[in-house]
């Protein structure tokens, strides 16, 4: 099985992603995972220069050749193009994520205001830098949820079970 938990900033990848690994037995990744499994950037750049997004995608290529695997927030985006991965798009209201980043980072609300919006327009360009896609369109996804409405806990059951039916 492999996942991919694509969502925006404080949509609830990271504890959604926790639960399903669990559940289903699978080996989690996110960006700092796989950027810090890096020992030393000086093999990965070019010319003293390094694409940390081409970094990624090229580490998640190793790292799908595998199963068992789930890929969440900015990095599964990355899975876009692959067939042979579950794409699941979270999101919830920019208030609802706001409040969560706050939380979790331990911020004011108007700092996670702030790297809620700069984050989200990261991902949108990111989206379009490697697929030419916008990123809300849900039609690039198996499953859209919108996380806000239950606790991360109750979506993750949502989500298993639509996973368990439709694959």
């Amino acid at each position: 099985m492999k996942i991919a938990l694509c969502g925006y900033l404080g949509s609830g990848c990271t504890e959604i992603a926790e639960i399903l690994a669990s559940k289903f037995g699978l080996e989690s990744f996110n960006t700092s995972k796989i950027i810090g499994s890096v020992k030393s950037f000086e093999a990965v750049s070019r010319s003293g220069e390094v694409d940390l997004d081409i970094f990624v995608k090229t580490r998640l290529e190793e790292i799908l050749k595998g199963d068992n695997v789930i890929v969440e927030g900015r990095s599964a985006f990355m899975l876009l193009d692959r067939r042979d991965v579950i794409k699941v798009f979270l999101n919830a209201s920019l208030e609802d994520r706001v409040k969560h980043v706050a939380s979790r980072r331990g911020i004011a609300v108007e700092s996670a205001r702030s790297d809620v919006i700069r984050s989200d327009e990261e991902r949108d360009q990111l989206i379009q830098r490697f697929f030419n896609k916008n990123c809300p369109d849900v039609s690039n996804y198996d499953f859209a949820v919108n996380t806000g409405s239950k606790t991360f806990s109750k979506m993750a059951e949502v989500i298993a079970n639509l996973i368990e039916t439709a694959f």
